[in-house]
């Protein structure tokens, strides 16, 4: 039976219980929950107070959860999370209105998703609304640590933890370029004569194209490190014949004399894939996961190979 007698805790203050645990300390908890530090360090007393034990072992800056800590701490975030979900399904199937979400979206892939997607979802009873941030992979994972995303179409990433990772489909990575010296199919070793543009390390697209040279103990060092597609697209426009980049297939627009070349190499592939927090605190909704699985489907129907000779 439920507590009515007043000996219960304050869920608001376990809350913040689980915020100074995960950050390490006071300092850095106030500034993740968007409070003063006194006030949380009150609260978190005032919890300590209400369960008549002390909570966290304080050293400086920094705080470890106590014995007593620390069994909370086992306990209380399965709790929270269970209560998050019941109130977010409460609320998805008996509040008016529908579910918001918040989708983050690659450039090389929101041409393929984004404009399909919404349109299929229009007038669709139950269909979410959805906020949409167009970033790159490695923004979008930063994006959904921070609690800002509910779902991302991306790459799917080299590293899953803390996420849920569905493939959707795969594509190849080509060569973006004009100039003279490219007039077929290149290898990985062709590359390095090339003036290449790439992003930073930081994003998922760099990371396949760096494991696959090392595995074919190749150096490649690109000429330019951007990480906007518009400012590479504007690179290859303006300058195409010094330059040349590594796109997706299918995310590459081809705008005026630039070409797209098959890379002969089986590790020069991105999957696409939906992505969501692992401790995600409502399901997505089927009418909106269903129209995802959909398009990839028709995706992956469409595409051609590539012409293998100019």
């Amino acid at each position: 039976m439920a507590r009515i007698d007043g000996t219960g805790v304050d869920i608001r203050r376990l809350r913040y219980f689980l915020a100074v645990c995960d950050h390490g300390g006071f300092s850095r908890a106030a500034g993740a929950v968007g409070i003063a530090q006194p006030a949380l360090t009150r609260q978190i007393q005032l919890l300590e107070q209400e369960l008549g034990v002390t909570l966290f072992t304080r050293n400086g800056r920094s705080a470890a959860p106590s014995e007593a800590g620390q069994m909370l701490l086992s306990e209380a975030r399965n709790h929270l999370n269970s209560l998050d979900m019941l109130v977010d399904r409460l609320r998805h199937r008996y509040a008016a209105g529908p579910m918001n979400l918040t989708l983050g979206i690659c450039p090389t892939i929101a041409p393929l998703f984004l404009d399909p997607l919404q349109e299929a979802m229009r007038g669709v009873p139950g269909a979410p609304v959805l906020t949409v941030i167009e970033a790159y992979s490695g923004d979008l994972r930063s994006l959904m640590q921070a609690g800002r995303l509910d779902l991302a179409l991306s790459y799917a990433p080299s590293d899953a933890e803390g996420l849920q990772v569905e493939p959707l489909l795969d594509e190849r990575l080509v060569l973006v370029t004009r100039s003279p010296q490219v007039t077929g199919p290149v290898d990985l070793a062709d590359l390095a004569g090339l003036k290449l543009i790439l992003p930073g390390r930081l994003h998922e697209l760099r990371r396949i194209i760096d494991a696959a040279f090392a595995a074919q103990g190749l150096a490649m060092t690109p000429a330019l490190v951007l990480n906007s597609l518009a400012a590479v697209k504007a690179m290859l426009l303006h300058d195409g014949d010094a330059f040349a980049t590594i796109l997706p297939e299918l995310g590459a627009a081809a705008e005026g004399e630039v070409r797209l070349w098959p890379i002969r190499d089986a590790g020069m592939v991105r999957t696409i894939a939906l992505l969501q927090p692992a401790a995600q605190r409502h399901p997505l909704p089927e009418v909106l996961t269903d129209r995802i699985a959909a398009r990839a489907a028709a995706i992956r129907a469409a595409m051609a190979p590539l012409p293998q000779d100019a």
